[in-house]
């Protein structure tokens, strides 16, 4: 055996070994479609964390924002599909999206493996001190004697907030003017300064605000009050049938191999079942689900049609 031969035997005995190691063996990716600050970018970071002391690797964030999360979802759509690029799936991506945009990059059935649900979360209804208006009542009162002055932040076309908006919209008869934010850190400081009139945004995320005097909260966008803020009435008490509950699930690109997809969702199980997870997660006013992957995929399939309903009949088109 020649040397040069037996070199690069020995190099290809080296790289099936490291091949043939179980998946994880290297760091992974999760990419979060929107900015730092949000309520998807929050859960992201915890998620990340308890992946990582799960799977014994490093669980990398990736803040990949804009187009309502679309540039997220095309990228992840086009990475391999080993399992160490993954994303948090949004109902605003994966179910809002493809009624909202004329036309995806990407498929959000067909170009996906969606692995596992994770939580769901309550959008809040808030505004600021300019705002003349202590309840629902009195915003749409307001609103219908003064169209178009009301405006309201999103961080995105398609997202939860945007969608909460068009409803009421819908629901309401009224005119408020929608303002999708890249940075919806931009888009609270010029909410409390009054810049921009209200928003519809996750109770975690916006309720620390409220308690603290800089804005008002007029509503939640539930059928029942949140255990997070049970002095807030649900919108539904004054606009019957209103309700909007935004999730997030864990997706990677299509065909991703079924040893891999398992791990993942064995790993998620894990973690959505233990204690310290579950404190922290109802912390922040999310609420876990525990599903297969078969009924997290069949739930997206029921998601796209609710969701294709809600744009077609508030009208909601992308900014």
């Amino acid at each position: 055996m020649t040397r040069a031969f037996a070199l690069s035997l020995a190099l290809a005995l080296g790289a099936a070994a490291a091949h043939a190691q179980p998946y994880p063996n290297k760091p992974i990716k999760l990419v979060v479609p929107y900015s730092s600050g949000t309520s998807t970018d929050v859960l992201g970071r915890l998620y990340a964390q308890k992946l990582s002391e799960s799977l014994g690797q490093p669980v990398i964030v990736e803040n990949k924002a804009g187009a309502g999360g679309n540039i997220a979802g095309e990228a992840v759509a086009k990475s391999a599909a080993d399992g160490y690029t993954i994303t948090l799936s949004t109902s605003a991506v994966h179910a809002t999206n493809p009624s909202l945009y004329g036309k995806l990059p990407f498929d959000t059935v067909k170009d996906f493996t969606h692995v596992s649900f994770l939580v769901s979360a309550p959008n809040m209804l808030v505004v600021n001190s300019t705002v003349p208006a202590k309840n629902v009542a009195e915003l749409i009162a307001y609103a219908k004697a003064n169209p178009g002055k009301l405006t309201y932040i999103s961080a995105g076309s398609g997202t939860s907030p945007h969608m909460s908006g068009e409803l009421l919209k819908s629901m309401a008869g009224i005119d408020i003017v929608h303002v999708p934010y890249k940075q919806i850190s931009q888009g609270f400081t010029d909410l409390i300064g009054g810049q921009v009139s209200m928003t519809f945004y996750h109770v975690p995320v916006i309720y620390p605000y409220v308690k603290d005097g800089r804005l008002r909260a007029l509503g939640v966008a539930t059928k029942q009050r949140s255990a997070l803020a049970p002095e807030v009435p649900p919108i539904a008490e004054t606009v019957p049938g209103f309700e909007i509950r935004p999730w997030w699930g864990v997706s990677g690109p299509a065909s991703m191999p079924p040893e891999v997809v398992n791990r993942l969702y064995t790993a998620t199980n894990a973690i959505l079942k233990d204690p310290d997870t579950i404190q922290r997660f109802t912390a922040l006013g999310l609420e876990i689900q525990l599903m297969t992957t078969k009924e997290f995929n069949d739930f997206l399939g029921t998601e796209i049609v609710k969701w294709t309903k809600i744009v077609k009949d508030s009208g909601a088109k992308v900014d």
